[in-house]
């Protein structure tokens, strides 16, 4: 497997990870059970997204980084922050929208740096990234 295989992957890797904090972070505050599910949905695809560039980093002898406890504390932080004074559906809608669409910017990038990765790691990379495009358009409903 090829270096930029690997780093784009990892890129994969770390996005999701990110997403599935946010996503649980999130889902503790909303009570709409039609948002639940949006999140929720977006949480098992994270999920799954996770598994698959893990697995493939395993495979090829790598070992997937996640992120640091300091990334955690300050993106878990950073949602208590936005929440304190307003849970409304809107807010929380808006909250996951701005994340989601940052990790798409961040693995956009991160796709044109690894000119070097396999047709399939980057088939990967922009299946994830449709997805992530899906989760945004069914959260504008909220908004």
């Amino acid at each position: 497997m090829h270096y930029d295989d690997k780093q784009l992957l990892g890129d994969i890797y770390q996005l999701a990870e990110t997403g599935l904090e946010a996503a649980g972070t999130v889902l503790q505050k909303t009570d709409d059970p039609a948002l639940r599910e949006e999140i929720e949905e977006q949480y098992n695809d994270y999920s799954q997204a996770k598994a698959k560039a893990e697995q493939s980093l395993i495979d090829a002898g790598a070992f997937p980084k996640g992120n640091s406890p300091f990334q955690k504390a300050t993106m878990w932080g950073a949602i208590q922050m936005q929440t304190l004074g307003e849970c409304s559906d809107d807010h929380i809608a808006e909250i996951m929208i701005k994340g989601t669409n940052t990790g798409i910017v961040d693995l956009t990038h991160d796709i044109s740096q690894c000119e070097n990765a396999s047709d399939s790691t980057k088939r990967f990379a922009e299946r994830f990234i449709k997805t992530e495009q899906r989760h945004i358009e069914n959260l504008k409903a909220f908004l």
